[in-house]
């Protein structure tokens, strides 16, 4: 069974990788026309589901035992 933490660890690691992804998407991003209308909609999608990923951090991190919530 994977502890609070492992599973905070998995997730953080996800959103990092995700985070990483929409970087290299944003800085590559084409200048004009129909791709870069698709490219900037995938970059969005990824987006929001970074957004969920850190909510999912966020109730996570109040489960873990003996941590003071920030």
């Amino acid at each position: 069974m994977a502890s609070s933490s492992d599973a905070w660890m998995k997730e953080y690691n996800e959103a990092a990788k995700l985070a990483d992804d929409i970087t290299g998407m944003i800085s590559s991003l084409p200048s004009a026309g129909p791709e870069s209308q698709r490219h900037a909609s995938a970059a969005r999608r990824k987006i929001t589901i970074l957004g969920t990923r850190l909510d999912s951090l966020q109730t996570l991190l109040t489960k873990l035992p003996g941590k003071q919530h920030v």
